[in-house]
């Protein structure tokens, strides 16, 4: 049979994270000493769950070093967890960034690794050999940056904000238009950026959406970066509004940024971003250019199957893998069964999971931010109480 372990999961601190969302989540006080910005569920080197296995708590990435054979599938090709989990707390736009191709991952870590860059420098851009594929899944209402916009609605935007730079280009394919964008003079960049701050206050009633909408992200983004040239970068994107249950899916090569809201997330085990602007991080626009895709279309909104009812799954990039949302009412215990790695993940309430092992029967209680693991065959389960929460399979 199966096994379930429950785990503690980092909380990683950046400066775009909320003070508010992931401890009004946990039920500590508010503001947090520290913007509260992802929870990470999974093996990642650079913040691993810690699981309670046999007695003991240790963290998730060293258990399966001493044992994969018990934590990962027996037809794996390798010993590397094969997702992390998260829940974001978005208070600020996140960095505009793109994710390698495997190919590229491979090729960029195996090269800084020669270049003798250690693996957690500050300026390393491969920090492991993976690519980062992503669907993000919205709690709340979001607003998501990704790919670049049709040439009408660059169009447009360029004549309602008296943006020439952006007009000379508009019908750049999108791979050109964000290079010759990215690579402007920064005397160039730093007039365009002001230009488009002091015209978004008079087009914020615009009567065309597309307008508004741009106004309203460029004083979004200034108001958090004031003067960054990353902000040329977001105009161009496509601006799209995520409803609570609404996903998107990020392809490697795919320019993103996410504006505001809460959401899960799913996405390849890796922690590799190149970085545009919108960000004290490190930047590299060069190598951001190099694993830019020629093509940037908006990803198709999907919602979970069935919409309604107490189960809900999304597909995924990768046929093995999916997302359950699972939804509790107080005296309706749902049957359920656990498959291949699994990670549960609570986000509202409080949720018990009875389930049957070789030792005879597990109970565990998640509330929002905390999660379990399940490892091994197929297992049985009984959830009760009330509460949301979302299941990462991979098969």
């Amino acid at each position: 049979m199966g096994e379930i372990f429950s785990l503690k999961n980092q909380i990683q601190n950046y400066a775009w994270g909320s003070r508010e969302i992931l401890g009004r989540m946990r039920g500590v006080p508010v503001p947090t000493e520290q913007p509260e910005a992802e929870v990470w569920v999974g093996a990642h080197p650079a913040a691993p769950s810690r699981a309670t296995v046999d007695g003991t708590e240790s963290p998730l990435n060293e258990l399966i070093v001493e044992n994969p054979s018990r934590f990962l599938r027996p037809d794996r090709t390798s010993d590397w967890f094969p997702f992390l989990f998260k829940i974001l707390a978005i208070d600020a736009p996140l960095s505009i960034q793109v994710h390698p191709t495997p190919e590229q991952a491979i090729a960029g870590f195996e090269d800084e690794q020669a270049r003798g860059i250690a693996i957690d420098a500050p300026f390393r851009n491969y920090k492991d050999r993976y690519s980062k594929p992503e669907t993000v899944i919205a709690l709340s209402p979001m607003r998501v940056l990704t790919g670049v916009r049709p040439v009408e609605q660059l169009k447009t935007l360029a004549t309602a904000f008296g943006a020439t730079w952006l007009e000379e280009r508009a019908e750049l394919s999108p791979k050109q238009l964000l290079t010759e964008i990215i690579r402007l003079p920064q005397e160039t960049a730093s007039a365009a950026v002001q230009h488009l701050v002091d015209t978004a206050p008079g087009l914020l009633g615009a009567s065309d959406v597309v307008v508004a909408d741009a106004a309203e992200l460029v004083r979004i983004v200034d108001g958090k970066y004031s003067g960054d040239r990353g902000l040329l970068v977001a105009f161009v994107m496509n601006l799209m509004h995520l409803a609570p249950g609404e996903s998107a899916f990020t392809p490697d090569g795919q320019v993103h940024a996410y504006v505001s809201g809460t959401a899960i997330e799913l996405m390849n085990p890796s922690d590799n971003v190149m970085r545009a602007g919108l960000t004290a991080k490190h930047i590299d626009t060069e190598e951001l250019i190099k694993v830019l895709g020629e093509k940037q279309d908006a990803p198709v909104i999907q919602r979970p199957n069935p919409e309604d009812g107490p189960l809900g799954t999304y597909a995924m990039w990768d046929e093995r893998m999916s997302v359950t949302r699972v939804r509790i009412e107080e005296g309706k215990p749902l049957n359920y069964t656990f498959q291949g790695i699994s990670a549960a993940l609570g986000v509202a309430g409080q949720v018990t999971i009875q389930a049957k092992d070789g030792n005879g029967t597990d109970e565990f209680v998640l509330g929002a931010t905390e999660s379990v693991l399940h490892v091994g065959e197929p297992s049985e389960a009984v959830l009760s109480g009330s509460g949301e929460l979302y299941v990462a399979s991979y098969v």
